[in-house]
């Protein structure tokens, strides 16, 4: 055991022992009874990051004050080590030096030692990312930073090998010793240039019009038009992209920019890193063609594409889309949520000490398994003797099932079944291998985005499981990811949260439920929305220089420099989200607090966006929403009070739309005279190719309202307008053509006030979705 003091000892032996029979602790250092030689503070933690490294031999603190004065006491360097559970690297580190006890030695006489869980820290990782990027050139995971007391950084670097690692400490103790100003000096330097990163640059650049035109063209330029995706290997998801682009396609129209997206998104259906037995994305996949998966599985990655592949879905109609999303969605509630209804954070990519084993099929075991449906699928999904990964297969589909499908004239649905029921017989063996790690901490931001998902496509495919689940998990984050003074919390384990939650967690979760407002119009989730976006303008908002800063401000903070970030990486910055957040919140609720917020985050981030907008897309998404409306066929106005939403029947060789109008108590909407002396609630334009026709409008209410003596005719409550369309072209219907897009103009009162009037804009996929 360390040294440490008798009441901390037996407040981690106790820590143990409640662990329970079922504990594994993960070291190689046991005693005769199998239980652990070393515990350290780590195991008092609620990160399965830090519990993994609680019996290292190293002398681990968490992140917090008290390492940071253990070190100035005794004037030593601070070790920050920096990772996730499911880092490959990590795991290689950890096992080859920090349960060493050899090199521990080193660690432990040398440095003050803190394991930090960057899903629980980002703000941490954000802020000495930034500075290994700074003197390397390059960052990654686990990181290493050298620190002074003071917490700046003055070396760092990833990864290193034991006999490296041993060289680099005993060189940095040597300086921290004999050339200790230079030091301090080097630190002070880095965290000035890291706090320069982290400003925002105001400018007085107007926001050209054209901003979100250059945003898609930039993206579009590193469009793989082979392989789809965006860059070079290993290739990320890149949803921020797809998110942009899939609006901007809508808005504009171009055929070019919604292909990309759908060839992207077919071709990752496809590739090896989709889990075709199972459902659910890996992370990333190492090669050009998204064949070969780091095989870990993270839940940002199946809420974001899962809601992608539901929007392509129905803008195109594509069925692979629903399939695949209903797929991944499937595996979440199956294999990725706990008994209350939180989302698990991710599972690893090793199992077995091997990466990808768990995935990964010999040709002879499947047909042992399939007998007579074997030939069709290991056809399909490309099965061979030599394999394609290290002997074995990973299952990957040449073309989309719906092309092929098509092209071998195959009933679709009868197809999916076909290969359901192969994918059962083959997943029921799969489970009976050991499984990777995984990762059961509820992440705030990341069960957002779950429920983000879940109500999106609960809502779009007539799904009232889906949204049950969001809602189910809506009500647990509000309920358990609370810390002991009743905030909301970043993370929580069996019930334990103790780490504040961050900016991104606050806009997440009000993005998250909005959606579930949208999908029920129950307001109890606009009322949870709004509580939550405020919270995180008074505790986050910058006063000095706008925009938000990743953690609470306070005189407590540990970071040299409080980090801010705008950049969309593998997941969309808190400030991004915070703005499309604060512009849904505006249209939804008569709270002018919003939009101005909205525009001041703008401003804050012109520079930013006028020179380098596809580094922040999602934030593009928001800008989009506030310039041009959101994308949907349903919209809010009047300050929260008229919802509208539409539907969509094909009829002979029309289309029959039904426009619901649904407008809150105390409220109207009046009507306006057109020529022939009609009362009409609004013009609907002919777009494109399409005219409407046959218009019905239901009857007028006639009222005297207390601001004026005449009598003037009104729309109360709800009510419906019915139409048809057809199209002007002959044939069948092709992105942009399938999307019949309408222009609204109302204008709502009270008993006391009537509202500028409007212009609302529809857009209705009429060729449907099957």
């Amino acid at each position: 055991m360390f040294n440490h003091p008798e009441n901390l000892k037996q407040s981690l032996t106790s820590a143990l022992e409640n662990k329970g029979a079922a504990y594994k602790p993960r070291t190689r250092y046991l005693d005769e009874n199998q239980q652990p030689i070393y515990i350290n503070r780590l195991i008092l933690e609620d990160s399965p990051y830090l519990l993994q490294h609680a019996h290292n031999p190293v002398d681990w603190f968490p992140w917090g004050d008290e390492a940071f004065k253990k070190a100035a006491q005794e004037n030593k360097p601070v070790f920050l080590s920096i990772g996730y559970s499911t880092c490959h690297w990590c795991h290689v580190m950890e096992e080859e030096s920090f349960d060493n006890e050899e090199i521990a030695k080193h660690m432990n006489n040398f440095f003050v030692c803190i394991k930090v869980d960057r899903e629980c820290h980002p703000d941490v990782d954000t802020y000495y990312m930034t500075a290994v990027m700074m003197m390397q050139g390059h960052g990654g995971w686990p990181m290493s930073s050298f620190l002074t007391p003071e917490r700046k950084p003055f070396f760092g670097g990833t990864y290193y090998q034991p006999e490296q690692f041993i060289t680099l400490m005993n060189r940095v103790d040597e300086l921290w010793h004999k050339q200790n100003a230079d030091l301090l000096e080097q630190s002070n330097s880095i965290n000035e240039r890291v706090a320069g990163a982290m400003q925002t640059r105001r400018s007085l650049n107007e926001i050209g019009a054209n901003v979100i035109d250059v945003t898609a063209q930039t993206i579009m330029n590193h469009h793989d038009e082979f392989n789809g995706g965006f860059g070079q290997a290993p290739k990320f998801p890149n949803e921020p992209y797809l998110y942009f682009l899939l609006d901007y396609a809508v808005l504009s129209g171009k055929e070019d920019v919604l292909s990309a997206v759908t060839k992207t998104l077919h071709i990752q259906s496809c590739g090896g890193i989709y889990d075709q037995i199972a459902g659910g994305f890996h992370r990333y996949a190492t090669d050009q063609n998204w064949l070969i998966p780091h095989f870990e599985k993270m839940l940002y990655n199946q809420a974001n594409l899962s809601f992608v592949l539901t929007q392509a879905y129905m803008i195109t109609s594509a069925k692979d889309f629903k399939r695949v999303a209903c797929e991944t969605l499937d595996y979440v509630i199956r294999e990725m949520t706990n008994e209350a209804g939180g989302f698990y954070s991710a599972t690893d990519a090793d199992s077995e000490g091997e990466e990808g084993l768990f995935f990964i099929w010999d040709k002879t075991k499947i047909e042992s398994l399939l007998k007579e449906n074997a030939d069709e699928f290991i056809k399909l999904y490309q099965v061979t003797d030599t394999g394609n990964f290290e002997g074995k297969n990973i299952l990957n589909l040449n073309l989309s099932l719906e092309t092929y499908a098509d092209e071998n004239d195959i009933d679709y649905d009868a197809l999916v079944t076909r290969l359901a029921n192969s994918k059962r017989i083959l997943w029921e063996t799969r489970e009976k291998r050991i499984p990777p790690l995984r990762d059961d901490k509820i992440i705030t931001a990341w069960n957002a985005m779950m429920i983000k998902s879940f109500a999106y496509a609960g809502q779009q495919l007539n799904r009232q499981d889906y949204l049950d689940t969001a809602i189910r998990a809506a009500d647990n984050l509000l309920r358990s990811n609370q810390t002991d003074n009743g905030q909301l919390s970043r993370s929580s384990l069996a019930g334990q949260a103790s780490i504040p939650a961050l900016q991104e967690d606050y806009a997440y979760f009000a993005e998250a439920l909005l959606q579930i407002y949208d999908a029920t119009l129950d307001r109890q989730w606009l009322d949870h929305a709004s509580r939550l976006t405020n919270d995180m303008i008074d505790n986050f908002w910058d006063k000095t220089n706008g925009g938000f800063f990743m953690g609470k401000q306070s005189e407590n903070s540990l970071l040299p420099t409080s980090p801010k970030e705008i950049n969309d990486n593998a997941t969309s910055s808190g400030n991004s989200v915070a703005l499309k957040t604060l512009v849904r919140l505006a249209r939804r609720s008569a709270d002018t607090r919003y939009q101005t917020t909205a525009q001041q985050l703008i401003m804050a981030y012109s520079h930013d966006i006028t020179q380098r907008p596809y580094i922040c897309s999602y934030l593009m998404c928001g800008m989009l929403e506030m310039f041009a409306g959101e994308q949907s066929p349903q919209q809010w106005c009047a300050e929260g009070n008229v919802f509208i939403s539409s539907t969509c029947t094909p009829v002979d060789d029309r289309y029959q739309i039904i426009l619901n109008i649904k407008i809150n108590s105390g409220w109207h909407l009046n009507q306006i005279k057109n020529d022939d002396n009609l009362m009409v609630p609004l013009n609907i334009e002919k777009k494109g190719c399409w005219s409407p026709v046959n218009i019905l409008y239901p009857a007028v209410l006639t009222k005297t309202l207390g601001f004026q003596s005449e009598p003037v005719n009104v729309y109360e409550d709800g009510i419906k307008i019915i139409f048809e369309v057809t199209n002007d072209n002959a044939g069948s219907l092709a992105f942009p053509d399938n999307l019949l897009k309408l222009r609204l103009r109302i204008q709502a009162c009270d008993e006391q006030r009537c509202l500028a009037p409007e212009h609302i804009n529809l857009v209705i996929n009429v060729s449907g979705q099957a």
